[in-house]
């Protein structure tokens, strides 16, 4: 700017340095309006086209809900026409990056909410410099937001402007605003799984210990349990392997399936004999109702034997030892999330009314959005209908912050089940990512059914731009492989994953065919694209990507001209109202 400095007046009397009345700093560079004594001070309503007016120190004013608008959703946000709140830099602190570099994260408060942020690299040296510190006052003008797969919250920022009022301390009183959302959504196991309130009547006599055998029958052993393990049918391994590398694995495959069932035959015996005493089983504060009713019966085959044969689950017969310990002395059970379905299931099949209680009570404390899968899996193989509603209904509340390796070892009808869940909470661009991961994990599994049920536009109205090519190629397999064509029809996830490609047409079509069609290989190593994905498509989809592309970089080339022009006119601008408040020599007056 040709701003007169005090000394080109003859007639003035020489001044003090003048006063730096606002400091602008964005990313790297600096502009100062300066405003020499003899002129009333520059402030920044001049970019704005309007008169200047006496600048005020008041400190500026704190966004409401700033720290929510920059986790409001994931992405990269800058420019004029995304919000750029006003916060307030609570403390900073350096994390040793390497031995290079520093990394520095900054608490941001807007006076009720704060969080913790990344400070890109590039803006070190302010921190570095004094002119980023504890209670400084800065308004983010690009920031990116993103969580990762473990759940963890990332708010980067990497453009600010940064205010010259400094207040020396917090604004308000802020809270952590993640840990207000999490407490906020959190419940407790009784939330989602209830007891049933049932008083049994326990008026028998106490007896004499006895002691029950798996090998030799003790003394007075007089009946015995035959319990027979039902072993699940061996998963197929799904495998996309073609040509060699299919025959190879195949061979491998079903050496070791071999192997496996050898050593399971071995270690585990198909039946179990348990001895034991009628008079235990049947009478007593811990009496079994199923074998004081059978007791009863002595016209039943069973008595031919003395023997009882019972088919049970795996977990089941081995938790059965467990339940003889029960009714046979005053032990308490040694529940784990893993046993205390199946310990429920037997409680409810033999009658045992106390220890039935015990697992539901140990189930209601311990039943977590991390135990709610292994408690789906067993109240889906004993057919526990409470166990299952509950744990469908806390995995769809939170499914956001479910471990998505946890997700995707779910069956199929069971992560159907959790997606169409009327107490589903998730954004829509989250499920699709989780859809994503789970077609990609489950293989064959996930069939063009299941597939257009988990991504019905009521259910995911929008498609993450980052994977809105790979789950379209899932897409177009699922129709190959169901033999049918669902271009022609309207509102179907094909065409919001292609609208969802377009939008990020730089990263996802530009950016492959420049690494891999470039010359210089510095050039391909640093794009890091391996392959051009979207030629794996069909060709009416490749033209309907390209075309739709086009037609945005077309759109966005007229934003940034637009842009251009605005910023040029704001130049124009400050240039004229400089030289309408140059101070002119004393010849001219």
């Amino acid at each position: 700017c040709p701003l007169a400095s005090a000394s080109s007046c003859p007639s003035s009397p020489p001044h003090p340095p003048a006063p730096i009345q606002s400091i602008i700093i964005r990313q790297s560079f600096v502009v100062c309006f300066v405003s020499p004594p003899c002129l009333t001070s520059i402030t920044a309503s001049t970019a704005n086209g309007k008169q200047p007016t006496e600048s005020s120190v008041n400190l500026p004013a704190l966004t409401e809900g700033g720290v929510l608008s920059l986790i409001s959703s994931e992405g990269h946000f800058s420019g004029r026409h995304v919000q750029q709140p006003t916060l307030q830099i609570v403390n900073i602190r350096r994390v040793p990056a390497n031995a290079l570099t520093d990394v520095y994260w900054a608490v941001l408060s807007d006076g009720k909410n704060s969080i913790e942020v990344v400070i890109s690299t590039h803006l070190s040296h302010l921190v570095q410099s004094g002119q980023l510190e504890d209670h400084t006052i800065i308004k983010a003008n690009t920031y990116q937001y993103n969580i990762t797969d473990d759940n963890i919250h990332i708010v980067s920022i990497s453009e600010v402007d940064i205010y010259e009022e400094n207040p020396q301390e917090v604004i308000g009183n802020p809270v952590s605003i993640l840990d207000s959302i999490h407490k906020k959504d959190v419940k407790d196991g009784g939330h989602y799984f209830d007891l049933d309130d049932d008083d049994w009547d326990d008026d028998s006599e106490k007896e004499e210990p006895l002691t029950w055998s798996s090998d030799e029958p003790s003394n007075f052993c007089d009946w015995t349990i035959e319990v027979a393990r039902i072993y699940p049918p061996t998963a197929a391994v799904v495998s996309k392997c073609t040509g060699r590398e299919k025959q190879s694995h195949n061979k491998h495959s079903s050496r070791e399936q071999k192997g496996k069932e050898l050593n399971r035959a071995d270690s585990r015996p198909l039946a179990q004999h348990y001895h034991v005493h009628k008079a235990i089983l049947s009478v007593g504060p811990r009496r079994s109702e199923y074998f004081a009713t059978l007791f009863k019966q002595s016209h039943l085959s069973e008595f031919a034997t003395n023997t009882s044969s019972i088919n049970l689950e795996v977990s089941a017969a081995d938790a059965f030892p467990a339940i003889l310990d029960y009714i046979y002395s005053d032990k308490k059970v040694k529940f784990t999330t893993k046993n205390a379905t199946a310990i429920r299931h037997l409680a409810h099949y033999f009658g045992i009314r106390s220890l039935w209680k015990c697992a539901s009570l140990y189930i209601r404390g311990d039943f977590t959005l991390e135990t709610a899968p292994i408690y789906l899996t067993e109240s889906i193989l004993y057919h526990d209908e409470k166990l299952e509603h509950a744990s469908i209904d806390i995995l769809a509340e939170r499914i956001e912050e479910l471990n998505r390796r946890t997700l995707t070892k779910l069956p199929p009808s069971s992560f159907e089940r959790i997606i169409l869940s009327p107490k589903l909470k998730c954004r829509s661009k989250k499920l699709s990512e989780l859809v994503l991961k789970y077609c990609q994990t489950q293989g064959g599994a996930v069939d063009m059914t299941l597939l257009m049920k988990c991504t019905r536009c009521e259910v995911m109205p929008s498609v993450s731009r980052k994977v809105a090519l790979p789950l379209l190629k899932v897409v177009v397999a699922a129709e190959e492989k169901a033999g049918v064509n669902l271009s022609g029809t309207n509102n179907v996830l094909r065409a919001r994953c292609v609208e969802a490609c377009v939008e990020e047409w730089k990263e996802t079509l530009a950016k492959p065919l420049l690494a891999l069609e470039s010359c210089d290989m510095n050039i391909s190593r640093i794009l890091g694209a391996n392959s051009i994905e979207h030629r794996e498509l069909p060709l009416d989809i490749q033209v309907e990507l390209l075309e739709k592309s086009l037609c945005a970089a077309k759109v966005e080339l007229d934003d940034v001209k637009a842009e251009l022009l605005y910023r040029e006119e704001q130049v124009e601008n400050l240039l004229k109202n400089c030289k309408t408040n140059t101070i002119l020599p004393l010849s001219s007056v």
